[in-house]
């Protein structure tokens, strides 16, 4: 290149393309164009030697161009990396270069070929919209120390976005922040993590990109700042979380409560959950060595029933339990286990037998069974695999349920198991089995006491036969359901004794031996003037005394007679002046344990009337009168007849008496008739009619 000093007009020449025939090219331009098209850069090609997309201008200054200079927001270019945040601006500064322009995203290859893409700008500042790496290249005519030749010069451009991550609020008031594994963050050498109150931390990107803190208890929300660290620097590119809620909740809250076994084989779980903690009900089918995941999931803090489907729970054992997460890397926690209980139920001879799979885990403490929904025993003995209960009626039907009560105060409850109770046992005979009169004299009670064993006390039958006293010729005569007693109506137990025979029938069909004749105890009399009764027992025991009852005409008890074992009373020995007594017998056990009543008795005296067979009306004051006198009369009515059968005399108390005359007249002495009406002191009326000497 040749140049005419004080010219406006300069020549290049280009030695890539020699003139023809030695003739020289030359282009004239001014010194005006000179500045707009960059006439240093025409130099510098030829003084590569390469072809211009070979070469890298940051890397290898071309021959002959000087070095240029400018500081980039205020640093000296190629000094270092210049690291800033998107949008990052740039502003040039202390350029040292002459008609500078610049090129902002220099990639490499020749800035000034036609094809090149390139458009160099005049523009000092620049904004770089997306992260990268950028090369910002100065392009000058010279440099001050040059004297004026081409210069270049480089600056590299690194450019971020703020690390991606993501906080999460963790049980137990643990904060986790997730750095992203991705193009933006994988450019950062280290992260610079702010949780906020002066509380920084510095990680390494090889250190993993989940990191936690945990606050203190009275700091209820957070937000939390991630930087890029580059180049052993920050540069202010973050960007905050929202403002985030601290979750109080633990992950160990989240437990199996109880778990219940079904009828149809499925199970219920009852599960307690946490604030902000998912939790997955798992299931074991081998005792809890390996769990998988059963798809019902537990996410609210109150208590839940979660059914368990697709299992027979009836035949095998199963183990639960809940994996609690909080959604923060690292933080699952597995709940308590509770299995359950597969329990049988068979119904043997006089006994129920349930049986199970012992319960697998130490966290066992007692057993509970219950029957009936009460308690019927419990046991602390874990390996314990079955129970009997004895205690049964036959055909009853009898509900089970086995539960295990754990460590933690978790349940495990078997499915509700019932059966009828069988047995084939012989009922023993019937207790303390009585007879006697009813209160009216117009039926016969029976009353008896279940067996002591073979019992069903709410479902059995009593089967009663009967024969009069002295016959042997029993037959049947009532079954009654469920009813210890008999009243017998058919009969009349005034007239004659009658005995019975009871059998005892439980709800399996077995029947007793029937028991020994019981006979009601007859009272009645043998003669004119005793009271008897019949000695055969009322009771399965023989009679241990007998008491007799005295009441007066109206019911009401006078006197108590013991008489020993005595079958006969003599009743004169009673008040002479009583007519009537009404008895009863009453007998008695030996140990007064029962007692037995017969029927009523009346004892009547015949009313007694003495009439004389003469009277002397010769008022001598002795025999004056004709009277009739006796015991037990309530009234008398009297006529007095002569020979020839005419009334001469009538009265109507014959207690007064005839004083011997007719018409106030005195009789004439002679053979009378008289007519006696009587009725007694009971109302019986009766005639007695004789003849009378009238003597003066």
């Amino acid at each position: 290149m040749r140049t005419r000093s004080g010219k406006d007009t300069f020549f290049l020449r280009k030695d890539n393309n020699p003139p023809k025939c030695g003739r020289r090219q030359t282009v004239a331009v001014t010194k005006a164009s000179m500045r707009n098209i960059f006439l240093f850069i025409i130099f510098l090609t030829p003084a590569l030697g390469v072809q211009a997309q070979q070469v890298d201008w940051c890397t290898q200054r071309p021959t002959g161009v000087s070095a240029g200079g400018f500081k980039v927001n205020g640093v000296d270019a190629s000094s270092t990396v210049i690291r800033g945040c998107a949008p990052f601006k740039v502003t040039i500064q202390n350029t040292t270069a002459v008609s500078d322009k610049y090129i902002y995203e220099y990639k490499g290859g020749d800035p000034l070929a036609a094809n090149s893409g390139y458009t160099p700008l005049d523009a000092k500042e620049f904004v770089y919209q997306r992260q990268g790496t950028y090369r910002i290249l100065q392009l000058g005519s010279g440099s001050s120390s040059s004297g004026g030749s081409g210069s270049v010069a480089c600056q590299t451009i690194e450019v971020y976005y703020p690390p991606n991550y993501t906080v999460r609020a963790c049980s137990g008031r643990r904060v986790q922040v997730t750095i992203a594994d991705d193009s933006t963050t994988q450019r950062y050498d280290e992260f610079l993590i702010d949780w906020g109150g002066g509380r920084t931390e510095r990680v390494a990107k090889t250190a993993g990109r989940t990191f936690f803190f945990t606050y203190a208890n009275n700091v209820n929300s957070a937000t939390i700042f991630v930087q890029g660290i580059a180049g052993g620097q920050t540069f202010g590119c973050d960007k905050p979380s929202s403002p985030l809620i601290l979750n109080n909740a633990n992950l160990s809250a989240v437990q199996i409560q109880k778990v219940t076994a079904r009828p149809d084989g499925l199970v219920d779980v009852l599960a307690k959950g946490a604030q902000g903690v998912t939790a997955d009900l798992q299931i074991s089918d081998n005792n809890g060595n390996t769990y998988r995941n059963t798809g019902l999931m537990l996410s609210r803090i109150d208590t839940l029933t979660l059914t368990v489907r697709d299992i027979d729970a009836n035949k095998n054992l199963y183990c639960f339990r809940l994996s609690a997460n909080d959604g923060c890397e690292g933080m699952g926690s597995n709940s308590n286990v509770v299995c359950s209980i597969n329990l049988d139920v068979k119904a043997e001879n006089r006994q129920n037998v349930l049986t199970w799979t012992p319960y697998p885990n130490n966290e066992f403490r007692q057993y509970l069974y219950n029957r009936n929904n009460a308690l019927l025993a419990t046991n602390s003995t874990r390996t314990t695999s079955s129970y009997t209960d004895r205690n049964v009626v036959c055909t009853e039907q009898y509900c089970y349920q086995v539960t295990a009560q754990l460590a933690n105060g978790s349940l495990s409850v078997s499915a509700l198991k019932c059966v009828k109770a069988i047995s084939d046992e012989k009922p023993s005979a019937i207790r303390n089995p009585f007879v006697q009169v009813s209160e009216d004299d117009k039926s016969v009670e029976i009353r008896f006491q279940t067996p002591n064993m073979g019992a069903s006390p709410n479902k059995y039958k009593a089967i009663y036969y009967r024969a009069p006293n002295g016959s042997n010729d029993f037959k049947e005569i009532a079954v009654k359901d469920n009813s210890n007693q008999l009243i017998d109506s058919n009969v009349e137990p005034t007239a004659q004794s009658y005995c019975y025979k009871i059998e005892y029938e439980n709800a399996c069909g077995n029947r007793s031996d029937a028991t020994e004749p019981l006979c009601t105890v007859w009272l009645h009399s043998k003669s004119s003037t005793t009271i008897d009764w019949t000695p055969e027992s009322p009771f399965l025991v023989p009679v241990g005394r007998y008491v007799l009852d005295i009441l007066d005409e109206n019911g009401n008890l006078v006197d108590q007679i013991q008489l020993g074992l005595n079958t006969r009373y003599d009743p004169n020995a009673n008040n002479p002046d009583q007519q009537l007594f009404r008895y009863r017998i009453l007998a008695y056990t030996a140990t007064n344990s029962l007692s037995s009543h017969s029927n009523y008795f009346v004892f009547k005296r015949d009313a007694l009337l003495f009439v004389p067979d003469a009277f002397s009306p010769n008022g001598d004051g002795v025999n004056d009168d004709f009277k009739a006198m006796g015991l037990f009369l309530d009234s008398s009515k009297m006529i007095i007849f002569n020979r020839w059968g005419q009334p001469v005399f009538e009265t109507e108390s014959a207690a007064k008496g005839w004083n011997g005359t007719i018409n106030n007249l005195p009789a004439p002495e002679g053979t009378y008739v008289y007519r006696v009406e009587i009725t007694d002191s009971l109302g019986k009326r009766f005639v007695k009619v004789g003849t009378l000497l009238l003597v003066r």
